[in-house]
């Protein structure tokens, strides 16, 4: 994930460059998700421009018009073959014998992310005593320290380092904090590997990221709670921040899109659900809790004209945020959490969504072309198109022309005898390969960038064979 000079284009850093090494997530956007991208000189000032990208102007953002064309989905066995694919790698912190991560990997990435120079919230130098006392905290010599089943009982940011604080790389970058890696959702398994010397940061791993947590955000999780999670029928969250309240009307943490829960029952009007809490005790309990019916389906759905309406549309809602920054979302975790629901693991950067499975060239290919090749062999709401920093959805087309889905951050453009400016997006979007065409770009068009497709799903992948890791995305 890279600073997008046209759409998600964001800074990649590589902290651990290894098979299934931490990645840092994208970049998070200054404005509101129902604000227009507007032109502007630096990053996120206000101005007076309302001008929006025409894309924007002419392609209504609602995923009805294009999943009303859906022509291609799974049959039940297919459905039921992803459906155990999915779950052994969701369970895989729990199922692995090892860290599913090189950990020794991992400290090297962070003793070459220490020799950089980072900006703070003050918008100064990050003192070198303090880095060091960061790195000496997280006590790598001694990562892992400890094999634990654990569960997540609030949602939490992931962090690179154990600490609250940004690391910026210029100081004006804020919001960009190169700590922030990824959200991990209520109920989901993690393997709990370490702590930090003053306790107050556990390092786990989840199916998908690694790195530093708020211990209150984790508890362990006994044999009987893990047997209950595998086994139970499951719902999925199709709303974020759905509400969910317990029988005695407390309110839990609220969750996103993609969030899982072990069914109890269903009633008229709500899901009967169990969910992982901090209660009595060192170790998680479940507690039943409601959710009402049009907050949540059973898991997985079928993907169809009527559940790729409901995701892509509430993803549409979605603010730009690196490494889900506030809650929001970046490009892959966009693309992940709208196949979370129908029972298709993704991981969770933009190259290694890319390079889970087999995927076809457009490296080299004129733009006229690789539209040709899109159209011919792109299966809508099952391809993703990819191009260095980014990732994005394809939904099918509109006046012969392929369109996407992807949460973007800003569009780079040099007016002529004047110095490089953005059009802020910030959000999640449906555009054209050609979005922003009427201006100036700095880097030519996504459709001019793109490198190639993946076909999803994606069934060959077998435990304990990740993926290998792909270079750093450096835009």
């Amino acid at each position: 994930m890279s600073r997008w000079s046209s759409a998600c284009i964001t800074v990649v850093l590589t902290v651990a460059i290894t098979a299934g090494g931490l990645l840092l997530g994208n970049r998070y956007l200054c404005r509101q998700a129902d604000q227009p991208a507007v032109f502007e000189q630096g990053a996120c000032l206000d101005t007076d421009g309302t001008t929006t990208i025409e894309d924007l102007r002419v392609i209504p953002q609602d995923v009805k018009p294009f999943a009303k064309m859906f022509v291609r989905t799974m049959d039940l066995d297919q459905r039921q073959r992803l459906a155990l694919q999915f779950d052994q790698r969701y369970f895989a912190p729990w199922n692995a014998a090892e860290p599913l991560f090189a950990v020794r990997a991992v400290a090297e990435g962070a003793r070459q992310l220490a020799d950089r120079t980072w900006y703070g919230e003050n918008r100064l130098r990050v003192e070198p005593a303090r880095v060091q006392a960061l790195m000496a905290l997280a006590d790598w010599a001694h990562l892992p320290s400890a094999d634990q089943a654990g569960i997540v009982v609030k949602p939490a940011f992931v962090r690179v380092l154990p600490t609250d604080r940004p690391w910026y790389e210029a100081p004006d970058d804020a919001p960009f904090d190169h700590l922030q890696f990824a959200e991990i959702k209520p109920n989901e398994p993690v393997h709990i590997l370490h702590a930090s010397k003053d306790g107050a940061w556990l390092y786990i791993e989840t199916s998908y990221a690694n790195g530093w947590v708020d211990p209150d955000a984790i508890r362990p999780a006994d044999a009987a709670m893990r047997q209950r999670m595998r086994d139970a029928e499951r719902i999925v969250v199709v709303r974020d921040f759905a509400e969910v309240r317990t029988e005695t009307n407390r309110m839990l943490p609220q969750p996103k899109v993609g969030t899982l829960y072990p069914l109890v029952r269903e009633e008229r009007d709500h899901w009967l659900v169990e969910a992982a809490v901090a209660e009595g005790g060192q170790r998680a309990v479940f507690v039943t809790a409601r959710i009402a019916k049009n907050d949540a389906r059973r898991h997985p759905l079928p993907l169809d004209a009527e559940g790729a309406s409901r995701i892509g549309n509430e993803l549409l809602k979605t603010p730009y945020g690196w490494g889900e920054l506030y809650r929001n979302r970046d490009c892959s975790a966009t693309t992940r959490d709208f196949f979370i629901p129908f029972g298709i693991w993704l991981p969770r950067n933009s190259a290694k969504q890319f390079a889970s499975g087999p995927s076809v060239s457009l490296a080299g290919l004129a733009a006229a072309d690789k539209e040709q090749r899109i159209r011919e062999q792109g299966i809508a709401f099952r391809t993703l198109l990819h191009l260095r920093g980014h990732i994005m959805l394809y939904v099918g087309l509109r006046d012969h022309k392929p369109v996407v889905l992807h949460t973007a951050w800003a569009l780079r453009y040099r007016p002529e005898n004047a110095a490089e400016k953005k059009a802020i997006i910030g959000r999640t979007i449906l555009s054209t390969l050609e979005a922003g065409k009427e201006l100036p770009l700095s880097q030519g068009t996504l459709l001019d960038r793109i490198d190639g497709m993946l076909l999803l799903p994606v069934e060959d992948w077998q435990p304990g064979e990740p993926a290998p890791d792909p270079p750093a995305d450096t835009l």
